[in-house]
Order: structure tokens, then sequence, then C-alpha cells
């Protein structure tokens, strides 16, 4: 993909006035984790399971090969939209694609997650970050990087559940949402676990106040630690289903 190519997808994003760095091709990274039945979901009881996957159609016998899948909206590397948690909120299909081509920005957190698995993003580290690497841009989507990926292999400790059943993953702070929606221009946020909000908050206080914007997020999201910190594009292409809360997307970054 040369550099024409990606200052117009800048164009039509509302985006071609951002840095250079957003038209670079110097590098195209996929964000997304391949689906298949062994991908951790996230568990509730009697309504959520993992992704499967079945033959209904063989080139030996029919000539054709085809499949059938049964999942969720929210398996695999996928986007959460504003009704998943908004009564008459955007769906999938209402999200405008000046929403999901913007600039990426990846906060690190690993240390502090090495340090406790409930470790969330707060306001003074975001600042620091910023001291560091410079003002988030307008629109962005600011991805979490938790090192959680590494553990994508298997449900057990990706989930994190204790005895109790509580889960047991880092997030975004609620406060940091507020910041992120009140104080820069966030077009959405990311992350590499289950949710945005930490797997301890049980009435997802994050995803409440993002998509009450009208913002979206990001979740189960892979190689992050490839991304630069700033000065990289993401196109996000969720599945576009009429009225869905959630879709698989395909996620890619360039820069």
């Amino acid at each position: 993909m040369n550099a024409r190519i990606i200052w117009a997808l800048g164009f039509l994003s509302g985006c071609a006035s951002q840095p250079p760095a957003l038209m670079a091709t110097g590098h195209m990274l996929d964000l997304t984790h391949t689906l298949s039945p062994q991908f951790p979901y996230i568990p509730v009881q009697n309504k959520t399971f993992p992704f499967r996957i079945y033959p209904i159609a063989r080139l030996s016998s029919d000539g054709v090969a085809a499949n059938r899948w049964e999942l969720t909206e929210h398996v695999g590397t996928h986007l959460d939209a504003p009704n998943h948690f908004v009564e008459n909120g955007a769906s999938i299909a209402d999200i405008p694609l000046s929403a999901l081509l913007v600039p990426a920005v990846v906060i690190d957190i690993r240390p502090a997650v090495a340090r406790d698995p409930d470790a969330v993003l707060n306001v003074q580290m975001l600042l620091t970050w910023e001291t560091a690497h410079g003002r988030i841009p307008d629109s962005a989507c600011v991805f979490l990087l938790t090192g959680w990926s590494s553990r994508s292999g298997d449900q057990q400790t990706f989930v994190n559940a204790d005895q109790k059943g509580s889960l047991h993953f880092p997030g975004f702070s609620p406060e940091v949402i507020d910041f992120l929606l009140r104080k820069r221009q966030i077009s959405g946020s990311g992350i590499d676990t289950l949710s945005i909000d930490p797997g301890v908050d049980k009435s997802y206080r994050g995803h409440h106040r993002l998509v009450a914007a009208g913002r979206w997020a990001a979740e189960c999201v892979a190689n992050l630690e490839q991304l630069p910190p700033v000065g990289a594009a993401v196109l996000i292409a969720p599945t576009k289903v009429a009225g869905a809360t959630g879709a698989p997307a395909r996620i890619v970054a360039f820069w």
C-alpha cells in the first residue's frame, strides 16, 4: 500500500490534516487475533459460549466447501457499539467510517500489571505518558497495552476468575475514561483484554461512560506491543450487521 492510498484513506476519514506520520507506509500491522473455538470468551452463565464452526458442505461430496458459524457478538477481537450499553445508541452498522480510521496511541501499563492483575490506567498515569509522548491527538483511539494477549491461548488464565467467580484483569479506570471524553476528543478506546473495564468491575462503569458519549471500544486486540506509542493510524473494520451491539473486527495499523 503506497503513501497516496494512505493519504486518501486519511482524507476520507477526516484525518488528512493529521501529521505526516499517519501517511507513512513503512509498516502495516495486524492487531487481530485469529478467531477459533479455542479463543477465550467472557463467561456469562447460560448466555455466552466459545466460537463454533461446523462444515455444511464439503468439496469431496458437494463440490463446494462452506461452514456454519455460531458466535456471540463480543468474541475474539471485536468492537463494542454504543447500543451495547445505551438504549437507542448507535449500532455497529451506524458507526461512521470517519470514526473507524483514526490516529492510534498506545499506553503501556505492563509493569503495573505485573505487580497487580487488577491494575488500571488512571489520569496521572495518562498525564505522565503525555509528558513523554505528547498530547493525545484529536479523534484518536487510545489503546491500553497490558500484556494480557500472552494469555490468549488459555480460557482460564485469560479470564482469570477467582474461587468466587470474580474476574481479575486490568483495564481503564472510569475517571480516565471521563478525562479522555471531556479533555481529549477520542473516537474510542482499545485493550488487549476481554473488556476495557477491569475484570473486578461488574457494573462496567467505563463502558457506560464511553458509549453514552457515542464512542466505541475495541477489545481482545492483538500485537499492541509492536505498535509505536504514537504516529500510527488504525483502521477498524467490524462486520456490518444491522442492530448489532458488537461484531468481530479486523483491525489494521499503518505507520
